[in-house]
């Protein structure tokens, strides 16, 4: 796989906001993590359409948005469900925002990045393929955003408040050359990027040939997130891939959920990492790194706590 990372400028999106940091802290290790069913126990671009819309409603128009514009064009169909909720409904962008903040999440999911943020050892940043407007309201609302040094995903524009767009994340490269991520964005491109911009840091001493590349602990579920544990992850890394299957009904949750309280939810689709990993080993593509499977939030936080003990 071919990934972009030279450019650098970020193209039709408000600079001032949205280029990556020139330089992001030494740590020992970097906890990257996705954000649609891992961090939050839903998908960000359903849910908050839901919310005004109706689960059932947001359902079935966005399939029909899908098959007319095509499923490279998800972040396309997104912005057409939000600006329909806003003519439809009346909603504000600050309801746009309260909804997105009312997103469930596992307790100890959130647990797991406050202990991670309690490390100094440690740092976290977030590569999602959603959008930083829902992102950032989920993270503000729930006293986590200081636990991030850096959040990457697409670009949501507000055009007086009253339409949506969402911009690619990948603009900011000129695109990117991977056969298996969307256009929108490939967390590999992305990874490779943020890490270039790391300061590096010196087991021993000042010398340059001492520097040392963090180690990665990249916690994930989609299909996407399969592509930087192939073609980033290395030796010595780690992958914590969700498995299992997701509830049928998160966007009438909101808030914390404890794994006790979903146990008994009626569960549909399954996590579509560790199946794409299979994938690629068939045609002789294996990780390099750890790759570690969680199911519930308390076993995430046990393999975490393992990943901090061995720092």
């Amino acid at each position: 796989m071919t990934v972009i990372i030279e450019a650098t400028d970020t193209v039709g999106v408000d600079t001032k906001e949205r280029t990556s940091p020139k330089s992001l802290p030494a740590v020992d290790t970097l906890f990257v993590w996705d954000f649609d069913w891992t961090i939050v126990n839903c998908n960000s671009d359903e849910y908050v359409p839901s919310k005004f819309l109706g689960d059932a409603a947001t359902s079935r128009r966005l399939s029909q948005l899908v098959h007319t514009l095509g499923s490279n064009k998800w972040h396309e169909c997104v912005s057409s469900l939000i600006n329909s909720c806003i003519t439809e409904s009346g909603c504000s962008k600050q309801d746009i925002c309260e909804a997105a903040a009312s997103m469930p999440y596992l307790v100890d999911v959130k647990g797991s990045l406050e202990d991670v943020a309690n490390d100094t050892r440690c740092g976290q940043m977030i590569i999602s393929d959603g959008n930083d407007e829902f992102i950032h309201a989920y993270l503000k609302k729930n006293g986590i955003e200081p636990c991030f040094s850096h959040v990457e995903t697409n670009f949501a524009k507000w055009y007086n408040e009253k339409e949506f767009n969402v911009v690619y994340q990948s603009s900011k490269y000129g695109g990117h050359t991977c056969g298996t991520c969307p256009p929108n964005l490939c967390k590999s491109q992305v990874l490779l990027d943020l890490l270039s911009r790391v300061d590096y840091y010196f087991p021993n001493g000042n010398t340059e040939s001492a520097k040392k590349r963090p180690r990665i602990v990249y916690i994930g579920d989609g299909s996407n997130d399969a592509c930087p544990a192939l073609h980033v992850l290395e030796e010595g890394d780690v992958l914590l891939a969700r498995e299992g299957r997701k509830i049928s009904n998160p966007n009438s949750k909101t808030g914390p959920q404890s794994d006790e309280e979903i146990a008994d939810d009626t569960m549909t689709g399954s996590f579509p990492i560790l199946s794409t990993l299979k994938k690629a080993e068939d045609r002789g593509l294996v990780p390099k790194c750890l790759v570690s499977s969680w199911s519930s939030g308390k076993e995430l936080r046990s393999l975490i706590r393992n990943a901090l003990d061995e720092n």
